[in-house]
């Protein structure tokens, strides 16, 4: 009787469990390459959230559906993680799995959790048509300011992002937005990595995030 309960309970997959159980196979591969992880990071546009957050030269965002989730939002999450991030994966259950593929772009990326461990099942792609307005606003004033003229020093944030939109290429705000997240992130991505080993439980993974409002 006991193996049947336990076995109707990993059909139903929290999002603790698949955030857990995902960034610990994140954990492996960034530990030797100084990744920056973070999870309910938040990002940009009226300070949106991520389920979890790699970054390294590149931005990885995922985003996380569980069996007690449903489906209805991720079109317009996706939309937004698509306009903002160099990489966008969908980390899901096996009883999502048919949905996700019908609403994911094929260039978003596909991981399963079986209950125990992620396993991907689509490498995303790499997205080249980011939104020159979504890098701008989740990147500060004063980080914006040292790549715009000084007479814009004085103007509010939201007419210095609006100038940045105009002035600067897509990849100078893509650069300056990285290095926004890195900074942002770098602390509570060292904390974990340096109190954590190889077995990462749940609660390890509050070292990762910080919920704060993005600063302007």
């Amino acid at each position: 009787m006991k193996d049947h309960l336990d076995l109707e309970e990993r059909r139903y997959a929290t999002e603790v469990e698949i955030r857990t159980a995902l960034v610990h196979h994140l954990a492996r591969e960034a530990r030797s390459k100084n990744c920056i992880l973070a999870t309910e990071a938040v990002y940009g546009f009226e300070n949106r959230r991520a389920d979890v957050l790699e970054l390294d030269d590149q931005s990885h965002a995922f985003e996380i559906k569980s069996d007690y989730d449903n489906t209805s939002r991720l079109p317009g999450q996706l939309a937004e993680y698509l306009k903002t991030f160099d990489f966008v994966t969908v980390v899901t259950t096996p009883k999502h799995l048919p949905n996700v593929r019908g609403i994911a772009p094929k260039r978003v990326g596909l991981v399963v959790f079986d209950g125990y461990f992620v396993e991907p099942i689509r490498k995303p792609v790499i997205n080249k048509q980011l939104s020159k307005f979504h890098l701008a606003s989740g990147t500060t004033k004063s980080r914006l300011l040292k790549a715009l003229p000084s007479s814009l020093r004085s103007r509010g944030v939201y007419e210095v992002r609006a100038a940045a939109v105009k002035l600067l290429t897509t990849k100078v705000l893509r650069s300056l937005f990285l290095s926004e997240l890195a900074e942002r992130f770098s602390e509570s991505s060292a904390a974990f990595f340096s109190e954590t080993d190889a077995q990462i439980a749940a609660e390890d993974l509050l070292l990762l995030q910080r919920s704060s409002r993005l600063f302007v």
